[in-house]
């Protein structure tokens, strides 16, 4: 299964997978949670920075941007067969979520897919802001 990084811990839950995910500001709360996603579906040190995708979310309340985030990386990852091992997360001036995920396309006879998420599911959600940085509990639909 997975191991967990510095900033995420795998969480017990009774059918699902779930995260909890640390980050010293929202941008990089996004990408550990990007990270944590990743790692759950697969070894990410064997996931080449090959092509380049450009996201923008929308402005929004910081809970919809971190959903709208890894439902448009899982889009990439279920739709294109893309995995990723590396982001870059930034907000515009009108507080828009730019984010850039490296990776590269599938291949069975180098990638090893551990589990397949389906969604990110609103039990016990959460992300918050706390003066030691930004928080989320993430619960994976499998």
């Amino acid at each position: 299964m997975t191991k967990s990084g510095e900033s995420y811990s795998l969480i017990d839950h009774t059918a699902d997978i779930g995260v909890e995910v640390q980050g010293e500001d929202f941008p990089a709360l996004l990408e550990h949670a990007a990270e944590a996603l990743f790692c759950i579906i697969t070894d990410t040190s064997t996931v080449q920075p090959n092509s380049r995708f450009k996201i923008v979310i929308p402005s929004q309340k910081k809970e919809e941007m971190m959903r709208n985030w890894l439902e448009k990386l899982l889009y990439y990852f279920n739709i294109e067969d893309m995995l990723f091992s590396r982001f870059s997360v930034s907000t515009s001036d009108h507080n828009h979520l730019i984010a850039k995920s490296w990776g590269e396309v599938f291949d069975p006879k180098r990638h090893l897919i551990y589990t397949e998420i389906k969604g990110i599911t609103y039990h016990q959600y959460e992300v918050s802001q706390s003066e030691a940085g930004w928080y989320a509990r993430i619960i994976f639909d499998v």
